[in-house]
């Protein structure tokens, strides 16, 4: 019966609060769990999975049942908010959760047709022009092939990926600005950032990677990259395409 409520001897007793002895000690050995013990566990799920600590993430994935969560807080929730009361949230910047939870950009239906200035005499184009594959994302037709598409396309989803570009230049690094910490936008942090088609390339390129935060690329090819990266070709698989 214990085993079908609690799944073992051990479940039952985190149930109870309390924290199970190692195998082949007597069961009088049982002692309580401390609070300081059940709130460095909220914090450390909130930090590993960069998100606030659900009922159901508690019990699938935390050392400890929500249960002594309840006896001593009424609600896991409450153990939560108490624990934000007490510690804050915790500051990570996690691209999977900003990308979960994209800033909502407010968006025009009409289209404006800006007057061009055409050159007096009728130019020849020489060079071939290679195209990447069909995308389809808004209004970029195909995949970038080259470091200026990676730039066009982040300029086009970067306040939606948590990003408010300061500064894009030719020097290196190419952009600042601040990223978002927090899908409420209320937590942002300074990130210096290159422009790469390949992740790769920084390598190839000499960069110093002390002076740069984060590589945004089209693709990432680099299994021992020192810095952080966004991939483009990942993120704006989960974002709208029109």
């Amino acid at each position: 019966m214990l085993r079908y409520h609690f799944g073992g001897w051990n479940k039952a007793v985190e149930a109870a609060g309390l924290e199970p002895n190692p195998p082949n000690l007597p069961v009088s050995g049982y002692k309580r769990i401390s609070d300081e013990e059940l709130l460095k566990e909220i914090g450390i799920l909130w930090k590993k999975f960069g998100r606030r600590p659900t009922h159901d993430l508690m019990n699938s994935k935390g050392n400890y049942s929500t249960r002594p969560y309840i006896k001593r807080w009424g609600t896991f929730s409450s153990a939560v908010n108490f624990y934000v009361q007490q510690f804050g949230e915790p500051q990570q910047f996690d691209n999977n959760a900003i990308l979960q939870n994209p800033v909502k950009v407010e968006t025009r239906s009409a289209v404006v047709i800006p007057e061009t200035f055409k050159p007096s005499t009728k130019t020849t184009m020489n060079k071939p022009v290679f195209y990447g594959e069909p995308i389809d994302f808004r209004g970029l037709r195909y995949a970038p092939v080259n470091e200026q598409g990676v730039v066009y396309l982040f300029g086009m989803v970067s306040r939606e990926l948590g990003f408010l570009i300061e500064s894009i230049r030719t020097d290196y690094p190419d952009c600042e600005g601040k990223r978002c910490l927090d899908s409420s936008g209320a937590k942002w942090q300074h990130v210096r950032i290159e422009f790469e088609y390949k992740s790769s390339n920084f390598a190839e390129h000499v960069h110093d990677p002390g002076g740069c935060d984060l590589i945004v690329c089209w693709i990432h090819d680099w299994k021992d990259c020192p810095l952080e990266v966004l991939e483009l070709g990942s993120a704006i698989s989960l974002l709208p395409k029109k």
